[in-house]
């Protein structure tokens, strides 16, 4: 009678488990039998990428210590927070006005490099670079597609598709996250988003820790 019962166990284990290879194999076939999904509104693909790249300057002004707010590599370039300012805010708060018509974020003075004084804290700091993503993100949101075929005044004194203008400030703001990158590592210091991966990848035992140094050293 044990044994019988034994058998209906492993029989019952079998079953199951061919049931479950099954659905997992027909699921993985039917989603590659399946089409790209519909692109997205070029808006929305354009909010996309603004938010990707700001956050990531969001995530570094909040973990990046403040004792260290005015390092810099080198005495003649700007101090991480002075790259913040400038580059994840002044200059995206600058092209938001031209694109919005309107004076959105704080007074931070003219030109593109506002000074420590005006943002003494890293709170300031954080609290701008925030201010202009989220502002940012609404304009495009607000504007849609047919704001990006719309024409503003750029730099040069000249007309652009607003379109030109998001790509200008996207790619600006990603040229100073790598700038950054290498802050972080000249303090022996790892940027957030390669953290998190780390973290998600060693939690599975995707990677080793010397493998993820060398994968995220930037």
């Amino acid at each position: 009678m044990k044994q019988s019962l034994n058998r209906a166990g492993l029989v019952l284990a079998a079953v199951t488990l061919l049931g479950l290879a099954a659905t997992t194999l027909c699921g993985k076939s039917q989603s590659q039998n399946e089409g790209p999904r519909p692109a997205r509104s070029r808006a929305e693909e354009m909010l996309d990428r603004w938010s990707d790249i700001g956050n990531k300057l969001v995530a570094m002004a909040l973990d990046f210590p403040e004792e260290k707010y005015d390092f810099k590599v080198q005495k003649d370039e700007r101090t991480f927070a002075q790259n913040l300012l400038h580059a994840a805010a002044a200059l995206d708060f600058v092209l938001i006005r031209r694109i919005s018509g309107s004076n959105l974020g704080p007074d931070f003075g003219e030109g593109d490099n506002p000074s420590r004084d005006v943002f003494r804290t890293k709170a300031d700091v954080v609290k701008f670079v925030q201010e202009a993503v989220a502002d940012g993100a609404k304009v495009i949101q607000q504007q849609g597609d047919v704001g990006l075929d719309k024409t503003s005044k750029f730099f040069g004194n000249r007309l652009a598709h607003n379109s030109s203008i998001w790509t200008v400030a996207k790619e600006h703001s990603g040229e100073h996250y790598g700038q950054l990158v290498v802050y972080y590592r000249a303090n022996n210091l790892v940027p957030p988003r390669f953290a998190a991966v780390m973290r998600h990848q060693r939690r599975f035992g995707i990677i080793t820790r010397s493998a993820g140094n060398r994968w995220d050293r930037g």
